[in-house]
């Protein structure tokens, strides 16, 4: 299943053009149980798998009022770079 296209950012990862993006609204899980935060990557002109990334700190919830901190490109293109070298 592709990720749906509204909200991508692109991103370059040894000279492969991939998008990712964080879902604008959180899961009933990140919203109710406030777990990891999840972002989705796939390759920008053919995309055939999606990498799913969990990050060890939580999204910011209105409930709960925590905000770690945020995701950035450099976090999502370290975890590009390890999909690669475990043969993503």
């Amino acid at each position: 299943m592709a990720t749906p296209k509204k909200g991508l950012r692109k991103i370059v990862a040894d000279d492969t053009i991939h998008r990712w993006r964080i879902r604008w609204k959180p899961s009933y899980l990140q919203d109710c149980q406030n777990t990891n935060l999840n972002a989705a990557v796939e390759l920008f002109e053919n995309p055939q798998s999606v990498l799913h990334i969990s990050f060890s700190w939580v999204r910011y919830n209105e409930y709960f009022g925590i905000a770690d901190k945020s995701v950035t490109p450099k976090h999502i293109e370290f975890q590009i770079r390890n999909a690669f070298k475990e043969g993503w």
